[in-house]
């Protein structure tokens, strides 16, 4: 039925043909070379270094804070450097959001963020987006936010 349905919308232009997949191929977007040092300290977990490029960009390049993937990162960076930064991690995935709606990965990590703060609820509704935006259950942002809340409902 929602074969039909996506078809029938198709037809009408109503949808885009890209619907079955995921809207972001390319995470990153055009400013992925912004980035390249920050997901870099990312991969190597130094969220010092993280933070310090993502400020150097921002004053270097101020129209970066105009991107949803500046926000994202810095949101990611933030969490990862400790509960007295989660309000502000939060700040910044709603920011990239604002900018972005379609940006699932900052879905999944504001859901993340919500699980630290013990909002199941919140994580739940993130992970509920994430599933109508994808269309599915199967891509990966959705089930690692619904992997991370089923093992949080464990630990409870």
């Amino acid at each position: 039925m929602k074969l039909v349905l996506c078809v029938c919308l198709i037809a009408a232009g109503l949808l885009p043909l890209t619907v079955g997949a995921e809207p972001r191929p390319d995470p990153y977007d055009s400013g992925a070379d912004d980035f390249v040092e920050t997901r870099q300290a990312l991969r190597d977990r130094d969220w010092t270094r993280a933070l310090a490029h993502l400020e150097t960009v921002s004053r270097q390049s101020p129209e970066v804070i105009d991107r949803s993937e500046y926000h994202n990162l810095m949101g990611y960076t933030l969490r990862h450097l400790g509960p007295d930064r989660l309000d502000k991690a939060i700040s910044h995935y709603q920011e990239a959001l604002r900018i972005d709606p379609t940006h699932i990965q900052a879905r999944e990590y504001l859901g993340q963020a919500y699980l630290s703060m013990n909002r199941i609820d919140l994580a739940q509704e993130q992970l509920n987006r994430i599933e109508a935006t994808c269309l599915s259950q199967t891509c990966e942002p959705w089930q690692s936010l619904n992997q991370a809340i089923l093992a949080h409902q464990g630990r409870r």
